[in-house]
């Protein structure tokens, strides 16, 4: 499958090119939430532990050999396993997610502020899975797709906070460390550059904005929700972020520009210690685990992101999903008759999907499925243009676009039809099945009549109403109908042009 270069970082960078600069900046911030969604949406958090204690008793007697402990006390341990597991991969990813959308804002805050608007959809349109990072050395392919060690290793690639070897260049090759331009170098390039071109004030404009005392709420951005807790072995709750981690930074001049791209460098590798584990590859051009002792991931102090030392950096974090993935792909491989670790709860999807292959499917919930996979696309470039709608409008618009639009489509609607999805078989017209996922393709709404709200709920109506005779195990109008009768949902978005304008039928705040 081809790949689709997503942008060129520029050697240096300079007034004349700033501006551009940034927006790859943007681009770059943008490009990893469908990537880590994907893989989020992949995994199913809510099992049945009844059903899966008694498919793992059931694998355990059926071998004949001898386990070290009796299968009921094993069987539970390893269900525990995987619960644990599947739950902090998914809370940590989502962590990461979040902290994604405030970096976008913060580099969107930085370019609103000293050269222009940030071009969102511009880039919705170009972004296209698999992709490269044109200008890392050495280059990767981006894939959207499922939970697995490779998706992983992509991941620790986009985020190492250092150079790496080219896993792929023989040792005759290999002799000198890459030079490959991390995130962190090119937030470090465009710093050196505001501070001697771009000293400020500079004058005001719409941007993303921090709380502050005895103004009205900004609730642009919050560390976690419902998404980034997990429980641990002893059932007790843990939060994917801390809450010193980092938060909206509003950019008046060079200080604080460089405040917010420093708080994207550090969430996403660390703080600036030298003592921090490094990406390395083993013979098999897959990244070395840190060790794992009484199930934790061993770490040092450049590790972290916030200074209580409370939360990892997204480095880390996709580094403690790894080494914890690779720990008990082992153990369960160690076992006989048991399954690959991953298959017991992350659902089997292809990488980089799309939507043409959906519209030509043959199996019976062929046409539910193209229309979830078209809500999904829909939803996914509606809260971009939410998100460049806010850096046209006054603070109240902002707080009413984030707050029933933005907030919910991402939370609730997005995650409502991306885990849908993982309960579906998708025939091909070649005859092959797998689980369907979101495809994350721009949707483009200047293509049909009505604005883009409108297009949404005429969307959503034709899923409920897709094919509900051709498979009588599934009413999709009692499956979907909520989204557009349910005055909680669709109804409530704000309604967003694609000129910036926001209709005044956006809801009041509940008394």
């Amino acid at each position: 499958m081809k790949t689709h270069k997503l942008f060129a970082v520029a050697d240096q960078v300079t007034p004349a090119n700033f501006e551009e600069v940034m927006q790859q900046a943007i681009a770059l911030e943008l490009a990893t939430i469908p990537t880590y969604l994907s893989t989020y949406y992949s995994i199913n958090r809510a099992q049945d532990q009844d059903a899966l204690y008694d498919k793992i008793y059931k694998q355990l007697n059926n071998t004949s050999i001898d386990q070290e402990v009796p299968n009921e006390k094993l069987a539970e341990e390893l269900k525990t396993d995987i619960l644990v597991y599947a739950n902090k991969a998914a809370a940590l990813i989502m962590s990461v997610v979040v902290e994604e959308m405030l970096h976008l804002s913060l580099a969107c805050n930085v370019k609103q502020a000293i050269s222009s608007s940030p071009d969102l959809i511009s880039i919705g349109k170009t972004l296209k899975f698999p992709a490269e990072l044109v200008g890392h050395e050495p280059e990767f392919v981006i894939n959207i797709g499922k939970l697995d060690l490779d998706q992983l290793s992509t991941f620790l690639q986009i985020e190492s906070p250092d150079p790496f070897t080219d896993p792929a260049d023989s040792p005759e090759t290999a002799n000198d460390v890459v030079k490959y331009k991390t995130i962190g170098r090119l937030y470090n390039m465009i710093i050196e550059c505001v501070q001697e071109h771009y000293p400020g004030p500079y004058a005001p404009k719409p941007q993303l904005l921090p709380n502050e005392p005895g103004k009205p709420p900004r609730p642009f951005y919050s560390q976690n929700s419902v998404n980034t807790v997990y429980y641990d072995e002893k059932h007790k709750p843990v939060f994917g972020s801390a809450d010193d981690s980092g938060d909206l930074v509003g950019v008046y001049d060079a200080a604080s520009a460089i405040k917010a791209m420093n708080e994207i460098k550090h969430q996403g590798e660390g703080n600036d210690s030298d003592d921090h584990n490094k990406l390395e590859f083993d013979s098999n051009n897959m990244p070395i685990p840190l060790p794992v002792i009484n199930g934790k991931v061993q770490f040092k102090p450049g590790d972290y992101d916030d200074p209580s030392k409370e939360e990892l950096s997204h480095y880390a974090k996709f580094l403690e999903v790894y080494s914890l993935g690779v720990h008990y792909k082992e153990k369960f491989g160690a076992i006989a008759g048991m399954d690959d670790f991953f298959s017991y709860f992350v659902a089997d999807q292809l990488p980089n999907q799309k939507q043409a292959t959906y519209d030509l499917g043959t199996g019976p919930n062929q046409e539910e499925i193209a229309w979830m996979s078209k809500l999904g696309n829909a939803l996914y470039t509606y809260i971009i243009l939410m998100v460049e709608t806010c850096y046209y409008k006054d603070e109240h618009t902002q707080f009413q676009v984030f707050m029933y639009g933005i907030h919910k489509s991402m939370i609730w609607l997005l995650s409502d039809v991306g885990n849908a999805m993982r309960s579906y078989t998708f025939t091909a017209n070649d005859g092959s099945s797998y689980t369907p996922s979101l495809t994350f393709e721009f949707y483009d709404f200047s293509e049909a009549s009505g604005s883009p709200k409108e297009q949404l709920i005429e969307i959503a109506k034709s899923l409920a109403n897709s094919n509900p005779s051709k498979n009588p195990d599934i009413d999709s109008v009692a499956a979907w109908s909520w989204l557009y009768n349910d005055e909680a949902y669709l109804p409530s978005l704000p309604d967003v042009g694609l000129d910036h304008s926001v209709k005044p039928n956006v809801p009041s705040i509940p008394a």
